[in-house]
């Protein structure tokens, strides 16, 4: 009887470690009854912290959301252009491709890494670059608005109180991009660029459906589709823009 029962502790164990392992090594799990309760803490912490970061980048004033008005999306809407699933998926893959991906992608991995591993000056340069020409002058207030408040909000949380020690005094106000907040802030809740970058971008996706379904408006289950109509493509592009620089930048306006 007390076999079955550490049996099935076991088992218990390695499910949370499967529900979570997708999200990197970062997070572990006890294995056995020897270790410590600290390794728990330390699992909660930092599931805490990716749901906080989530939830603070979700709906249409924490991420997203802006962009809906400020890449002009809200004009497809207006033309009565945004009808139904297949409508929303092909205006969320061209955001994502033309704008979200090649710019705020990039941004995030970079800062993922940098935060990691302490080479601050790809978070100088990142900064500089999305302040730059290289995104339409829209997307780079909106960034940069979005950027600020989560770099704001963050400092309230214990977790990421490393990060802000690491990186305050490199990202000035004006230039606290949401990308690089996010990728810096990220690097806390997982190991992995590939998964940081997934996580940021059907972020701001799911935010531009959820801005979309309210403004348009849409039924809710036409967002949901349209939005898992696009992951597929969002996991391939997180791996294409991991390891990529400051200087591949760039995004198009949207029309």
């Amino acid at each position: 009887m007390a076999g079955s029962a550490k049996a099935a502790r076991r088992a218990a164990l390695c499910e949370i470690h499967l529900d979570f392992g997708d999200w990197g090594d970062i997070y572990r799990c006890r294995q056995s009854e020897n270790e410590t309760a600290g390794s728990w803490r330390f699992l909660r912490m930092n599931v805490m912290g990716l749901v906080q970061l989530t939830q603070a980048t979700a709906g249409v004033r924490g991420g997203a959301g802006e962009y809906f008005y400020t890449l002009g999306l809200q004009r497809y809407a207006a033309k009565r252009q945004l009808n139904n699933a297949e409508d929303l998926e092909t205006l969320l893959r061209g955001v994502l491709l033309a704008a979200i991906g090649p710019a705020d992608g990039v941004a995030s991995g970079v800062a993922f890494r940098a935060a990691r591993a302490g080479d601050l000056r790809d978070i100088e340069e990142t900064c500089r670059t999305m302040s730059s020409d290289r995104l339409p002058p829209e997307m780079r207030w909106a960034s940069v608005h979005m950027g600020r408040r989560l770099w704001q909000q963050s400092r309230a949380w214990p977790w990421a109180a490393a990060v802000h020690e690491q990186l305050d005094g490199l990202i000035p106000e004006e230039a606290a991009h949401h990308a690089v907040v996010f990728g810096a802030l990220v690097s806390e809740t997982t190991s992995s660029e590939v998964r940081a970058i997934a996580v940021y971008l059907f972020n701001m996706v799911r935010a531009l459906v959820e801005t979309a379904v309210r403004v348009v408006p849409l039924p809710e289950l036409v967002g949901q589709r349209a939005l898992e109509a696009v992951q597929p493509t969002i996991s391939v592009m997180a791996g294409q823009l991991a390891s990529r620089g400051p200087r591949e930048i760039v995004a198009v306006a949207i029309r």
